[in-house]
């Protein structure tokens, strides 16, 4: 495992870890159904949607993956609870040898499902908590009954020995004070890490970012509030305000995404950014094949993405004093905003700040 959240980076891709060497990491979307509607979903999930077929995925998905050296596996929705054959899915992966993480509104799981994940061995799960209140998290997914409910199963998931992270996005239907009730309710769980990201022009995040995002004041009093689990939790801030350190760099490529039609990205958030209006890049640049129907491993390994564009191909990132060191940030940030890769995240960027104001000196004595 590898990864990349560094304390001497600024955290700008919307990745936790990622793989050494020449491997991958493999998130599946297994199902484009889910049961709530949440306001920032990437995805646009509904209550109706396609499935991917438990007989596609161990017959051409699974074996076409590990063929591209991916060795560890997401599954992903949607909400993967609504497929009928998870547990089935899970048992394949396990079968190859391998971890399978699950991602979840953890609303929908059984005690039987919990008790056959837990027999695996090989399972782990992370839950999502937008806020921790019906109000916040329940309003925020479009069902406050969603409180209550991922509050009971997680803390099965904890008996069971399955959970490994809580995962949240800050929203202007919070208070900071509820993400340290949060950090709180991970310890007494057990949780190796408390993953907190902003509202981002994604999917349904599109229309919602501008009424619904955290402000930069409350991202914040977030980070000032949650401090003090930092010994108890890893606290895994992704994409916060950054008024002094370098960006981080990008893993695409080694970080794919498969769609349930079988499309292979080599980065969902390219994908789905290029997929927004505001998109100067279309999203078949992104695109390495459909796993589906043939290996993939080649359209993967040959993809142009790293040579086609150039990170920090801008004046700004030419003169900076941090350019050596910098990895420039998450492309797929770029393109959501409007730009062309190569441009600055300067949602990121310490030098030059959202609104354009200077942060740091671009060069020494200046």
């Amino acid at each position: 495992m590898k990864r990349l959240i560094v304390d001497t980076h600024a955290s700008s891709c919307f990745f936790r870890t990622s793989v050494g060497g020449d491997g991958r990491k493999a998130l599946i979307q297994i199902t484009e159904r889910c049961n709530l509607h949440c306001a920032h979903c990437f995805v646009s999930s509904t209550a109706v949607g396609a499935d991917l077929p438990l007989k596609d995925f161990t017959a051409y998905v699974l074996p076409r993956l590990l063929d591209a050296r991916v060795e560890r596996i997401t599954l992903t929705g949607g909400e993967p609870f609504v497929h009928p054959d998870l547990l089935a899915i899970c048992q394949a992966v396990a079968d190859r040898g391998m971890p399978v993480g699950i991602c979840t509104n953890a609303t929908q799981t059984s005690d039987a499902d919990v008790a056959a994940l837990a027999e695996l061995g090989s399972v782990h799960i992370n839950v999502s908590f937008d806020g921790f209140r019906p109000d916040s998290h329940g309003k925020f997914r479009g069902d406050r009954s969603s409180f209550a409910a991922a509050l009971a199963t997680t803390r099965k998931f904890a008996d069971a020995g399955l959970l490994k992270g809580l995962l949240s996005t800050p929203n202007a239907l919070t208070v900071p004070e509820e993400f340290a009730d949060l950090c709180a309710f991970g310890v007494e769980v057990g949780a190796e890490y408390v993953l907190m990201n902003p509202l981002s022009s994604f999917g349904r995040g599109v229309k919602s970012r501008g009424r619904l995002a955290a402000t930069t004041a409350a991202m914040n009093a977030l980070r000032a509030v949650t401090d003090r689990f930092a010994d108890q939790l890893d606290l895994v801030r992704i994409r916060f305000p950054n008024d002094e350190l370098p960006l981080g760099d990008c893993d695409a490529g080694k970080l794919i995404y498969v769609f349930v039609d079988g499309q292979v990205a080599i980065c969902p958030y390219l994908v789905f950014a290029a997929r927004t209006p505001a998109s100067r890049h279309r999203d078949t640049e992104f695109l390495a094949g459909n796993v589906l129907r043939s290996a993939i491993t080649a359209h993967l390994d040959e993809h142009p993405f790293h040579t086609r564009y150039a990170a920090g191909a801008n004046t700004t990132c030419s003169s900076c004093t941090l350019n050596e060191q910098c990895g420039k940030g998450c492309p797929a940030a770029v393109v959501a905003a409007g730009g062309h890769i190569g441009d600055l995240d300067t949602e990121q960027c310490p030098i030059t700040g959202p609104d354009d104001r200077r942060l740091l000196p671009l060069a020494a004595g200046e």
